[in-house]
């Protein structure tokens, strides 16, 4: 399956116009919105947050953008995530379809979350807002290579703060590639926000992951690399699927940057049509923080 030179420039003048339109709405940022503050799906989680090599549905819109062409389906998902400790809620509701084009593959979403984090300085309650919106293609060229990118808008406000309210906007952008290796393996990479600022204390981030399928698909596994300026995170998870339409999943995550170690895991019912997943996620040190997820989602074709 080799695209057509047409083709391929058609698909890129699509995308081009439409993160025009974005880039004309959002204004010019502030600073830099650490990209991971808003969790993936309940699988994403379960998995330690290791789906850069494997995400479907609202995970490859997180992780990578061309993940999405992994497999063919046309997925409505929606999650809701609770943080323990600062008393955050977070729902996302997302549509990815990669069924109707079988060489363009797309998503949209739309998330809102608020939190009451503690000022380190004062000890008060503070008042953080975030909402999130975005498109993301992924084109494949061939069966086994796949480029995305996900442009999307973030409006986010901490308020509270002795030092004054921030408040920021702004339109950024992420790139990634996947490539699938034979029937059991596949390679992803993707660079995070590339459009915003950054500094020492909001680097870069780039990322790559492998996963192999073992047992006709029934087991999967997964590692994840990260580099956040120059320290590293690693990440990795593995799910088993059982006939019953049950799923069960396990991961971690160490995180130099932040100096922080978190456990996961997860349980899914699969089935033609939908499924319903649970994971949780608790940090080992620090405030030791635990997350929890629900996530349901809808297979329309």
């Amino acid at each position: 399956m080799i695209l057509k030179p047409e083709t391929v420039f058609r698909q890129i003048r699509i995308w081009a116009f439409l993160s025009g339109v974005l880039l004309f709405l959002a204004p010019t940022p502030a600073s830099a919105y650490e990209p991971w503050l808003e969790p993936m799906g309940a699988r994403g989680l379960g998995l330690g947050g290791a789906v850069i090599a494997s995400g479907t549905g609202s995970d490859a819109l997180i992780a990578n953008p061309a993940a999405m062409s992994l497999v063919r389906s046309y997925i409505w998902e929606n999650y809701y995530h609770y943080n323990n400790k600062t008393s955050g809620h977070n729902g996302l509701t997302a549509l990815v379809d990669s069924f109707k084009n079988e060489r363009l593959a797309a998503g949209l979403f739309t998330s809102m979350g608020s939190a009451e984090p503690e000022d380190v300085a004062t000890g008060t309650k503070l008042d953080e807002k975030l909402w999130r919106a975005g498109l993301a293609l992924s084109l494949a060229f061939s069966e086994w290579l796949a480029i995305g990118v996900n442009g999307h808008y973030y409006n986010y406000e901490l308020n509270g703060l002795p030092t004054g309210d921030v408040k920021e906007k702004f339109f950024t952008l992420d790139v990634g590639a996947i490539a699938k290796i034979g029937d059991m393996f596949s390679v992803g990479a993707v660079a995070y926000d590339l459009l915003s600022d950054h500094s020492d204390d909001r680097p870069y981030v780039f990322g790559a992951g492998v996963a192999a399928r073992l047992f006709k698909n029934q087991l999967m596994l997964e590692v994840d690399g990260l580099i956040e300026g120059k320290k590293p995170w690693i990440r990795g998870g593995a799910e088993f699927f059982f006939a019953q339409g049950i799923v069960i999943r396990g991961g971690g995550s160490r995180r130099e940057f932040l100096d922080q170690t978190f456990v996961s895991g997860g349980l899914g019912y699969i089935t033609k049509g939908s499924s319903v997943e649970f994971s949780i996620q608790h940090q080992l040190d620090g405030d030791r923080a635990t997350i929890v997820g629900l996530d349901l989602r809808f297979f329309i074709r």
